[in-house]
């Protein structure tokens, strides 16, 4: 775990990038990214382009470039004297969840209207990928079957804007459910949901893909705020 100075600095605690992939940004924007979920980058803590680039052992740039993006996501907000990683809410939970909602509900729809065949048999393999690694308690390929679902679903709505909308919400979402609330969830409801939705969109019926996925998300995002240690009290309050 790292240790913070009293300047608020995070000190050693990322590891060195090992490999050189062509878009060096990606990588060392999953890199903070997973410190921050496992709150190595503690809540409250302020980044340094710095820092973080001698610890990955990096230049600047692809440093920069990444918190950009995550700034843009919700991880890491301004401050007068830099950025710092996002603290634990309610409200910022709610928010979370209620812009991935509407984001998604808006892709449904589209994609209930533009997928092709091709396309929905795709949705729909992931939607029964999710079921059957739920039913088996296999949490690692329900993760991944979950995601590409949702960015399946995303794609086929031919909105480029939409498209990186969606995803940033499903990371920003993700992350904060991974490091704010510690709580065993049962995916079988979620995968049975998914399948559902897959067969709104390949009925072509946009308001129910629309209302499914909104639905979906808003479900979750309830049980997150009945499990979170504030989850009772006002939008405001944080851990």
């Amino acid at each position: 775990m790292s240790t913070m100075n009293s300047a608020g600095h995070i000190g050693a605690g990322l590891a060195p990038l090992a490999v050189r992939p062509d878009n060096l940004t990606t990588l060392v924007f999953a890199a903070i990214r997973d410190k921050i979920v496992d709150a190595t980058l503690a809540p409250g803590s302020s980044v340094s382009e710095a820092s973080l680039a001698k610890q990955l052992e990096v230049s600047k740039t692809p440093v920069r470039e990444a918190l950009l993006r995550l700034r843009h996501v919700g991880l890491v907000e301004p401050t007068p004297r830099g950025l710092r990683v996002i603290q634990p809410s309610v409200k910022g939970i709610r928010d979370a969840f209620e812009f991935r909602a509407g984001l998604e509900a808006m892709a449904g729809r589209y994609a209930a209207n533009r997928s092709t065949e091709e396309e929905y048999e795709n949705i729909y393999r992931l939607a029964e990928e999710s079921l059957a690694a739920a039913n088996e308690g296999r949490d690692a390929d329900f993760h991944r079957s979950d995601r590409e679902f949702h960015a399946a679903i995303a794609q086929a709505a031919r909105n480029e804007r939409l498209i990186e909308a969606v995803g940033d919400s499903f990371v920003l979402t993700l992350a904060l459910r991974q490091r704010d609330v510690k709580v065993e969830r049962d995916f079988i409801p979620d995968a049975h949901e998914h399948v559902k939705i897959a067969e709104g969109i390949r009925a072509g019926d946009a308001e129910l893909a629309s209302s499914r996925l909104a639905g979906h998300n808003q479900r979750i995002m309830a049980q997150l705020l009945e499990a979170h240690p504030h989850g009772a009290v006002g939008d405001n309050a944080e851990m």
